[in-house]
């Protein structure tokens, strides 16, 4: 599994347009790809003008090939044009270990996904 993070630090309080749009205009696109699991947008509680984006993938390849498509929807960045102000910092990474408690980490997502 693969993981992408995006730390997001919205103009000051912005953070509910910028749900608005990750809700609307972005996880619609991701969510039709291949290999995409699933999208967790965290707000930070101490600052409210932050948040963290993790998607989880199938493999690195899903998102590579995601990311080649061109599209300009396909990525995070998109989100600038109609948030002026908005920053971005993203990161990937290979999970390697996964543990849940009462449920499976198989079970949490599949949740996730139904939540949608």
């Amino acid at each position: 599994m693969y993981a992408q993070k995006a730390v997001l630090h919205a103009p000051l309080g912005k953070i509910g347009e910028l749900r608005r749009l990750i809700g609307e205009k972005y996880l619609p696109v991701v969510r039709k790809r291949p290999g995409f699991i699933a999208a967790f947008l965290m707000e930070q509680i101490d600052d409210p003008d932050s948040a963290e984006l993790v998607l989880l993938w199938n493999s690195q390849a899903a998102v590579e090939h995601f990311q080649n498509t061109g599209l300009l929807q396909s990525s995070i960045q998109s989100i600038s044009a109609d948030l002026p102000g908005l920053r971005i910092e993203r990161q990937g990474y290979m999970v390697r270990l996964t543990a849940g408690g009462e449920a499976s980490p198989e079970a949490v997502l599949a949740g996730a996904r139904a939540g949608d």
